[in-house]
């Protein structure tokens, strides 16, 4: 065996190793990745969970306030009805 075929297999070998190494480094970070998404995922479903629990108070504090207003706005105009009618069964004045 020449110098050149020992060179070439030499570096075959050595960029083999480094291939595998390279290869093993890259299953284990796509490993972490899948953990990392995993446990992001949990927090996004736990977020939305607690936003859910959040928001329905939140609506209800707002549907009670429409209702507040609304019951208001009725009242306001039965006081209105009530008004004139004691304005219009009011005796006239004679002239």
């Amino acid at each position: 065996m020449d110098i050149t075929q020992a060179v070439i297999l030499t570096v075959i070998v050595i960029l083999t190793i480094f291939l595998l190494v390279i290869g093993f480094q890259a299953f284990f970070v796509l490993k972490d990745l899948r953990k990392t998404l995993t446990r992001m995922n949990k927090l996004v479903e736990d977020t939305d969970n607690i936003v859910e629990q959040v928001k329905k108070p939140v609506e209800s504090a707002g549907n009670l306030f429409a209702a507040v207003a609304t019951g208001a706005g009725i009242a306001h105009l039965i006081k209105r009805i009530q008004h004139l009618k004691d304005k219009n069964e009011r005796p006239r004045p004679q002239s």
